[in-house]
């Protein structure tokens, strides 16, 4: 039997021999593909950490080699930014070295009121001498003139008038003496006097000095960074802390969680889709919604216990914040493992 071969032609006809509109035919079409092509929902392992992550909180700089010398938190206390979370056994020393920097200001600033007082003095008794010795140079310079004439008269002695000229380079050195008096206190009352502005520079050197023994006194505590919960406490009283830090701090008031997300699955991930989270240590399920997607593929860190697992699977991090009631339960669960399926079908 001759095969029938449909052309083209007849072939676009015979929907409509069939009562089928080729339209309709062609959106049904279209509509049974969009239905097989949407994604399921996308699961992923995680953990659950604090909105912003953990820090470890260090060493001050400078106290490399203390020890802890006070505890001052315990975990779970809430602390403040700036609060003071431990003492090191360096602070005594430090105390002792801020206490003499204050004396040795104290000391300074008393010496430059003394040498401020001992210059105004000195200046006026300078000023009180220049003036005695300028009137004592204009008697000794007419005392001079009257013997000058008396010895032309020659009715004086040559003895007497040789006398007078050295009354008057006396009278005229002493003046001398006393200007330099004046011009070497002068500025005593504005405080641009030489001795006051040395002791100036001695007082401020004192206050730096202060300052830094101030400064130095944060080597000798630990403080909070930022405010937040004691997750885990490192190191205890006389013991020098590792890399690990002092303690591991964290703001569990705002829970997130990390899903690792595989590279394959992750173009199905938009922002804000809803996300529920189960694991064995919850007593219900958690839930929140995308609010980030990482930019960065790494690899997997978060594993799973099966043994067909990959553990060299491709990711991508994608933070998910939880809402209010689910924060508050997983906030003692920092780092828990949980499985977290994100909803990809529109709501």
């Amino acid at each position: 039997m001759a095969s029938i071969v449909l052309q083209p032609s007849l072939m676009g006809m015979f929907p409509k021999f069939a009562g089928i509109d080729p339209i309709q035919s062609s959106a049904v079409t279209t509509s049974e593909q969009d239905e097989s092509q949407i994604a399921p929902d996308v699961v992923a392992l995680g953990r659950l950490v604090p909105e912003g992550g953990t820090l470890a909180v260090a060493l001050p700089s400078g106290a490399s080699d203390a020890r802890i010398a006070r505890l001052l938190v315990a975990e779970g206390e809430r602390v403040d930014a700036g609060q003071v979370v431990a003492e090191l056994d360096n602070l005594p020393q430090l105390l002792a070295a801020k206490k003499s920097a204050e004396s040795t200001l104290a000391a300074q600033e008393a010496a430059l009121e003394q040498v401020r007082a001992s210059t105004v003095a000195s200046l006026a008794e300078a000023r009180a001498a220049r003036a005695s010795a300028e009137a004592a140079l204009v008697l000794a310079k007419q005392e001079l003139a009257r013997l000058t004439k008396l010895a032309e008269n020659q009715v004086t002695t040559q003895a007497l008038l040789q006398h007078a000229q050295s009354t008057v380079l006396k009278a005229n050195a002493e003046l001398n003496r006393t200007i330099a008096l004046v011009e070497r206190f002068s500025g005593a009352e504005t405080g641009r006097q030489s001795d006051i502005m040395l002791a100036k520079r001695n007082v401020d050197l004192a206050r730096a000095n202060l300052d830094r023994a101030n400064k130095d006194l944060a080597s000798g505590k630990v403080m909070a960074p930022q405010a937040g919960t004691v997750l885990e406490i490192h190191a205890r009283v006389g013991e020098r802390p590792s890399a690990t830090g002092v303690i591991t701090l964290g703001d569990v008031e705002r829970m997130t969680a990390e899903l690792e997300v595989y590279q394959t699955d992750i173009r199905a991930v938009a922002l804000d889709q809803t996300v529920s989270m189960t694991a064995q240590a919850l007593r219900s399920p958690l839930t929140g919604r995308v609010t980030r997607i990482g930019q960065i593929v790494g690899r997997q860190s978060v594993m799973s216990t099966e043994p067909a697992a990959n553990a060299d699977a491709r990711v991508v991090i994608v933070t998910v914040a939880l809402d209010a009631p689910s924060s508050v339960h997983a906030r003692a669960y920092t780092n828990l493992e949980v499985v977290g399926r994100i909803r990809t079908e529109a709501e």
